[in-house]
C-alpha cells in the first residue's frame, strides 16, 4: 500500500511550466531530527519557510502497507506549493513498522502521540501554531491519519484530514476473504488474521468515527484500486454525510493505487483548495 511516487511530480512539472520558470525554493530542511529517543525509526523531516510568523503545521505521514516505506516519499512539488507558497511548516514523519511480529498496532498511534508532544513541546521555541495541526497520508499512511484523528485525539488538534486512497475498514471483506495481498498487510499490522477480532475494530476509522470524533475530511481513491477497494473510500465518506461532519469525496474511475496524469494534476488542487477552507495557512 504505497504512495503512488508520481502524484504531485507531473504537477509540479505543469505549475513550473506554468509559472514560466523554475522558483528557487524558499524554505529550509531540516532532516533526520528525533521525535522521540525510544525507538530510530520515530524520526521526521521538517520543511520550514525562510519568513512565516506563528504558521500552521501539516503532518504527511508515508504509505507502503505499514511494514515499509519512508518520510521521504513527500514529494517536492507539494513541499513548495505548501512550504513556499502558502507558508505551511511540512513535517514528514516516521513510524514503527510492523517486522517480525513487532510493533504491531497501536505502536504507530503511540508512536503519532510522542510526535505531537514534540512539536506542542517546540511550537514556542521555533514561533509556530502548535494547538492545531493537518494530517496529510497516503495508503496506510491515509488509514493512520483519519485513525489518529477520530480515535485518537480527545484534544481535537487535528483540525482536518486529507486522505489519499487509504483502507477504512480493517473488518470488511472486500478487503480480507476477497483481497489476500491486502489481507496479509492487515494481519501483519494486527497480529491476527481474524477479521472478526476486536482489535480489527479499534483499528479502523470507519468504527472510530463518531459525530464528536470527526473531522473535516477530504478522500481521494481510484475506482480500480486493487489493493483498497473503492468501497473502502465510498463507505466511510457515506458515514461523514450522515454525521453532518464536512466531507469531500473525490473518484476518480480509471485510476488504481495512486494517480497518474490530469488525476494528480487534479489531486494537488483539490488538495489546496480543502486546506485553504479548512486549514487556512492565515487563518484559525
Amino acid at each position: 500500500m504505497k504512495l503512488h511516487i508520481k502524484l504531485f511530480s507531473l504537477c509540479g512539472l505543469i505549475l513550473l511550466v506554468m509559472d514560466g520558470y523554475a522558483q528557487q525554493a524558499s524554505y529550509r530542511e531540516f532532516k533526520n531530527i528525533y521525535y522521540s529517543t525510544d525507538d530510530p525509526e520515530n524520526v521526521l523531516d521538517a520543511y520550514i519557510p525562510n519568513e512565516y510568523d506563528q504558521a500552521k503545521v501539516i503532518v504527511y505521514l508515508h504509505g507502503s502497507g505499514w511494514t515499509g516505506g519512508d518520510k521521504d516519499e513527500l514529494p517536492t512539488p507539494l513541499i513548495e506549493e505548501l512550504v513556499s507558497k502558502r507558508k505551511y511548516i511540512v513535517v514528514s514523519a516516521n513510524y514503527r513498522l510492523v517486522k517480525d511480529g513487532k510493533n504491531t498496532f497501536p505502536a504507530q498511534m503511540e508512536d503519532l502521540d510522542k510526535l505531537f508532544k514534540f512539536l506542542k513541546a517546540n511550537a514556542g521555541k521555533y514561533h509556530f501554531n502548535g494547538n492545531e495541526f493537518a494530517l496529510m497520508g497516503g495508503s496506510a499512511g491515509g488509514h493512520l491519519a483519519m485513525l489518529y484523528a477520530y480515535g485518537y485525539d480527545p484534544a481535537k488538534q487535528i483540525k482536518t484530514v486529507v486522505d489519499f486512497w487509504g483502507p477504512t475498514d480493517l473488518t470488511d471483506r472486500k478487503v480480507r476473504e476477497d483481497n489476500p495481498a491486502g489481507n496479509a498487510k492487515i494481519s501483519t499490522l494486527l497480529g491476527t488474521a481474524d477479521p472478526n477480532a476486536r482489535i480489527c475494530f479499534d483499528a479502523s476509522p470507519y468504527f472510530r468515527l463518531t459525530k464528536d470524533t470527526g473531522v473535516p475530511t477530504i478522500i481521494f481513491h481510484g475506482g480500480k484500486d486493487p489493493l483498497v477497494p473503492v468501497a473502502q473510500a465510498e463507505k466511510l465518506y457515506q458515514k461523514l454525510q450522515l454525521l453532518k461532519i464536512p466531507s469531500q469525496y473525490e473518484y476518480y474511475p480509471n485510476e488504481q493505487h495512486g494517480m497518474k496524469g490530469a488525476a494528480a494534476f487534479d489531486v494537488l488542487f483539490k488538495t489546496l483548495a480543502w486546506l485553504e477552507k479548512y486549514y487556512p495557512e492565515n487563518g484559525s
